[in-house]
């Protein structure tokens, strides 16, 4: 599973090796292109299809090589080829190619994309329409599809990258159709008035047709904002766009282009909007002076990592973060968001639960606990909402994968920490145990990437506010006797721009937004993080820049791949790189956890091997949990006991329990 592009959307990553053959039944896809024949006629029922360049991209080649790209290649190309033709037999008019690839600032790319177009393409098939978002498609591939015959639009994104700079360089065929993407389908906001006037002014004359559109696909916002009694209340409700409103932009701007429409009403808003945002400048103040010593620890690693967690065994046990969110939690929430349980019984309950996985861990003999987060929906949504500066929907709920969604919190003004967030729940924990706990907390650059931001200040900027909130937080930490604090990063790498040119900015102001969060911890502090289902290899200096005492990192579905990337580069700081796959509902077996685990010796200094899974547990149950951490635990120990290390104590070492379902 990966994240899609730079998106907060998952897919599973389809396999391909030698021996595989494509046997493409697309019987379905048809049946769904003619019941929307039937609904909408032949002229406005648009199919849209992933063009095959973009799956070769996608796809995980067990033993990558270029040639294994051109094998799968020429074994799509007779599937589209038949595609078109018989769509332009049921009568469509216009097909949509989804080519996000060409976004990939990747040279060997485009020999693909010649081999495939205008191959693929019918006489007998349908207009084709080539759509491609999130950035723009550079000056090479660019020049190669303007100059298609075949194609018939080109649909680009105006919201990111620089497309008009590319029409305006090097001109657009007066015979194509031009997709200007400028309403924004990443984002929450209304067009701004400003922006699209800039836009539609500068298309060159020579552009003969355009077609006013999202800039992406729709999927990645909420559906409709008329739900939201609460926000529309509000002055922000005001500049706000959903999914539904989005496609009433479209109409709206489109009329404007045409100079048949007016943008008044969004301009009366945007005005409104800005001239009430706060005049309370302490955190952009606070932001500006930030000077080199804020963004460092008191000490470097070597020094400080021997102050920290005295008492701890070598190879300590541990987990991400949450436990399992069972439906006795999730009615907790449910009870107190209606009114049917008052704060403090509520707050009484949790309590219980955290009791309950407190004792789990010390039965299972974990060496660092955490207190299982069953007062969190979300990992971004719980800190938003206790920060200032966020507005969260009622019914805002956003796919992430299959049928899970999370529902982000949007950005509407400077963001500060106005009061503990995490200390009481840390405390009630730490209250029940010797060991240490960890303070759980989600990084800046998490909370940017998962919510909708602010369109009129810089990601950077934002990042370093949610960054100074975090900080304060883990000084309170420390406060209430924090020893360990975990600010999770999962996805830093999933952020980051597709051209080359723009990846090392991005990963400078990424990595310092978490060093300005964790610098403030004392020497004493082992700072934790995570980070998972990403590929690391092209950023491992970024990562090592972290200076973190521990990354926890995705590593038991890929293989050891990602152990391999942090050998390769030569990181020597913590590592717990994950035992098993806790998206997986089996339980491993000790003898396999135990392999894993001999496979990190030659790739990390025992002294600095943390043993965990591979992410948080809160979509398991208890018997996959407490299974799985129990033969993790001995799995460890077998291993500490074969180097000669202490192992550990736990309940279910002293008798005869046995798990049941």
């Amino acid at each position: 599973m990966k994240k899609w592009i730079d998106s907060n959307y998952h897919y599973m990553v389809p396999e391909f090796d030698k021996e595989t053959k494509v046997n493409a039944d697309l019987s379905d896809f048809i049946a769904d292109v003619k019941r929307g024949i039937e609904k909408l006629g032949a002229a406005c029922a648009t199919p849209v299809v992933l063009g095959p360049v973009t799956i070769v991209r996608l796809v995980n080649f067990v033993t990558f090589n270029l040639g294994q790209r051109d094998a799968l290649l020429l074994e799509l190309l007779p599937v589209y080829k038949k595609l078109f033709k018989d769509l332009g037999a049921l009568g469509i008019a216009e097909v949509q190619i989804h080519e996000p690839a060409l976004i990939f600032d990747e040279a060997d790319l485009l020999p693909l994309y010649k081999k495939a177009y205008p191959y693929v393409f019918s006489p007998e098939g349908p207009a084709i329409n080539v759509v491609t978002f999130f950035e723009d498609i550079g000056i090479e591939n660019y020049k190669w599809l303007t100059s298609l015959d075949e194609v018939s639009v080109i649909s680009l994104d105006f919201t990111r990258g620089d497309s008009l700079l590319l029409i305006e360089s090097f001109g657009f065929p007066p015979s194509k159709t031009l997709g200007v993407g400028i309403i924004d389908g990443r984002n929450v906001w209304k067009v701004d008035p400003a922006l699209a006037e800039d836009v539609l002014d500068r298309i060159p004359d020579s552009v003969s047709t355009i077609r006013v559109q999202p800039s992406a696909p729709l999927q990645y916002i909420p559906w409709d904002l008329s739900c939201e009694k609460a926000i529309l209340s509000q002055t922000i409700g005001q500049v706000l766009s959903f999914a539904i409103q989005k496609v009433d932009e479209v109409a709206l701007v489109a009329k404007f282009a045409k100079r048949k429409a007016s943008l008044k009403d969004h301009k009366a808003a945007w005005l409104t909007y800005r001239t009430l945002l706060t005049s309370d400048k302490s955190i952009s103040d606070r932001v500006a002076a930030l000077g080199e010593s804020d963004f460092r620890r008191q000490e470097p690693f070597e020094a400080r990592r021997p102050k920290q967690l005295k008492g701890v065994p070598i190879m300590p046990t541990t987990t991400i973060g949450s436990f399992p969110q069972t439906p006795a939690v999730r009615r907790l929430r449910s009870q107190l968001k209606k009114g049917t349980i008052t704060k403090d019984e509520y707050n009484s309950e949790i309590d219980k639960q955290i009791a309950f996985v407190i004792g789990i861990q010390e039965s299972l003999g974990l060496d660092i606990l955490v207190h299982g987060e069953a007062e969190r929906t979300d990992m971004v949504e719980f800190f938003a909402q206790h920060m200032d500066g966020m507005l969260f929907t009622t019914n805002g709920w956003v796919q992430s994968f299959g049928s899970r969604c999370s529902r982000p919190p949007i950005f509407w003004n400077d963001i500060k920490r106005v009061k503990a967030m995490t200390i009481r729940e840390f405390s009630v924990a730490q209250k029940l145990t010797s060991k240490p706990v960890k303070g759980m907390l989600t990084g800046p650059v998490t909370i940017l990437n998962w919510s909708f931001p602010r369109a009129d200040i810089s990601r950077e900027t934002q990042a370093m506010q949610i960054a100074l909130a975090i900080r304060e937080e883990i000084v309170d930490l420390e406060k209430a006797g924090c020893t360990v604090v975990q600010v999770d990063e999962p996805a830093l790498r999933e952020g980051m721009p597709m051209r080359e040119a723009k990846k090392q900015d991005y990963l400078r102001w990424a990595v310092d937004s978490f060093r300005l969060a964790t610098a403030g911890a004392k020497n004493e502090t082992q700072v934790h993080t995570h980070m998972c289902y990403c590929e690391f290899d092209d950023c491992m200096g970024a990562i090592d820049r972290m200076d973190t005492d521990v990354n926890s990192i995705e590593n038991a579905r890929s293989d050891n791949k990602t152990l391999f990337d942090f050998k390769k580069f030569g990181y020597r700081r913590g590592l717990g790189p994950g035992v098993y796959d806790i998206h997986c509902p089996v339980v491993p077996s000790v003898e396999f956890v135990k392999k894993k685990i001999k496979t990190f010796l030659p790739c990390i200094e025992t002294k600095y091997i943390c043993i965990n899974p591979d992410c948080g547990l809160k979509t398991r149950t208890w018997p996959e949990t407490i299974g799985a951490l129990k033969n993790m635990v001995e799995a460890n120990d077998q291993v500490r006991a074969e180097l000669g290390l202490p192992t550990s104590t736990s309940f279910f070492k002293s008798t005869s329990l046995k798990l049941v379902k």
